[in-house]
């Protein structure tokens, strides 16, 4: 380590910085502000679902005991030791929109503010704004952290995942816009919102996992995004996980990694993975409308024109499967949950399907459903609020509540819904198995941004009970060990309005 802080003061004084290898922070010529991260070793991927120990306020029979720990331990993962042996300097925040703006001479942010973070910024164009920094300041060389880069520097020393109490404390979380940066407590190593305001891209392709692989991909459709975003909630803000790209675009950011650059050295933004080691290891027509005829948007085949969400806080790795004609939705791993999602968005139109819920699963039907998963939702659980209207992720100004569903309801059997959604501020219909449940207009549109387009989705929840990081918060009955919700016979009829 000697020798490393060494070499460090000689390329700093080569290249006239006034920095000495034991600053802790310095701060460069268009203000941005790093953190150096010394070399050190962690686990990745550690994870142990947590499971309930009785039946207490959750309806579990024995076997849903016995088959929650079956499931937890199956699905359990020991994780693996990764070192880093190069020390590093890191954004102590987020990239701000002030300093995208000197960079690239403008600012695409939907949430504008010049000490907030830079939003709305795709993967190329961040490389864009790397070559662009590499070309202003000749002093370092500037690159995205690696993934585990960033969570070595996110977990500052911390062995296990964090406490729901600290993710309230640092994690910039539950509004409707980003936040300035900076606002909440930082990690124990000096960095600000590691977790929420914005997600971070990083360097690496996604694996389409739940955890990093220690060997990273080479190539891939996506590259991986870190920390969870405003938007998100204390399920998904954590360091272990990751999601992965374009998200809803306006809540994704970035932090940039510094090098000291030797003299005559080239820019570069190559990932520098030789300084990490891995250790171990049919329907009725609307006359009042100009419509197209329904047209089915599952061909019962495969999941093609559908997508998991890789940035809902529900999870990440669901397991959604065709199965006899029939989307069969479930947890995986245990307590995981996650939102299956049409590639197209859809604006006005009716939507049908059928639908066969086991008991004690929540989940919902998504409509107008941005990418992570913030939706006008019809509820579907059984015991529960089976067709009544609520916001997933989503303050709604008015719901609605299916009081007649007991008369045309069939439990543990198919049934059929029929869903209206019209309109920049939406009305929205519900007809369960053919009879009319409810129609809501809302005073106003509810949506982050004002969107009034968005997917069709379908949840499988989430389940927590009782493990450190909850601290005792019990979400056990949302989703019955290996419960399933089915789905068949999806046709949508979008409408063309006046």
């Amino acid at each position: 380590m000697k020798f490393r802080n060494s070499l460090l003061s000689i390329i700093f004084a080569l290249i006239g910085i006034n920095i000495s290898a034991q600053d802790s922070i310095f701060i460069n010529s268009i203000g941005m502000e790093f953190v150096l991260i010394k070399p050190g070793s962690f686990v990745v991927g550690k994870f142990q679902p947590p499971y309930p120990k009785s039946s207490s306020n959750n309806g579990y029979r024995s076997k849903d005991l016995k088959k929650a720990k079956e499931l937890a331990t199956k699905d359990s993962r020991k994780g693996f030791r990764v070192r880093i042996r190069k020390p590093f300097y890191i954004g102590r925040f987020e990239v701000t929109q002030e300093q995208w703006q000197k960079v690239m001479g403008r600012n695409s942010s939907v949430f504008k503010g010049e000490n907030y973070p830079v939003d709305n910024v795709g993967w190329f164009e961040v490389q864009l704004f790397l070559q662009n920094l590499n070309q202003l300041d000749k002093s370092f060389t500037y690159r995205l952290p690696n993934e585990f880069e960033w969570e070595f520097a996110a977990r500052a020393g911390a062995t296990q995942d964090i406490s729901w109490a600290d993710i309230r404390l640092m994690a910039q979380m539950g509004t409707r816009t980003t936040n300035k940066v900076g606002q909440k407590k930082p990690n124990a190593w000096g960095l600000y919102d590691m977790l929420g305001n914005v997600w971070e891209w990083v360097q690496d392709y996604y694996n389409e996992k739940q955890f990093a692989d220690s060997i990273p991909p080479k190539n891939g459709s996506e590259h991986v995004l870190k920390g969870a975003s405003f938007v998100g909630d204390v399920k998904n803000a954590t360091y272990m996980t990751h999601g992965a790209g374009p998200g809803n675009g306006w809540d994704v950011g970035f932090r940039l990694v510094a090098e000291p650059r030797v003299p005559h050295q080239e820019s570069t933004t190559k990932n520098d993975k030789d300084e990490i080691i891995i250790i171990d290891e049919v329907v009725e027509i609307d006359d009042n409308t100009n419509s197209s005829e329904f047209k089915r948007i599952f061909n019962d085949r495969d999941l093609a024109g559908w997508h998991i969400s890789r940035t809902t806080h529900q999870g990440t790795t669901p397991n959604f499967k065709v199965v006899n004609g029939t989307i069969v939705g479930r947890q995986f791993p245990y307590g995981q949950g996650g939102v299956l999602l049409t590639d197209k968005m859809y604006k006005d139109f009716e939507l049908t399907l059928d639908v066969k819920i086991d008991s004690f699963c929540n989940g919902g039907v998504f409509l107008r459903s941005t990418e992570s998963g913030q939706a006008y939702q019809i509820e579907l659980s059984e015991p529960g609020g089976t067709g009544s209207l609520y916001g997933e992720m989503l303050p709604i100004s008015k719901v609605a509540v299916a009081e007649n569903k007991s008369k045309v309801w069939k439990p543990n059997d198919w049934n059929s819904f029929r869903i209206r959604m019209v309109g920049e501020i939406p009305t929205i219909t519900l007809w369960l198995n053919g009879q009319l449940m409810w129609e809501v207009t809302q005073p106003k549109n509810d949506f982050i941004a004002g969107a009034t387009e968005g997917m069709i989705g379908l949840q499988v929840h989430w389940s927590a009970t009782f493990d450190d990081a909850s601290k005792g918060f019990d979400m056990s009955g949302s989703w019955r060990p290996n419960g399933a919700h089915r789905f068949r016979n999806i046709a949508i009829k979008e409408i063309n309005r006046q």
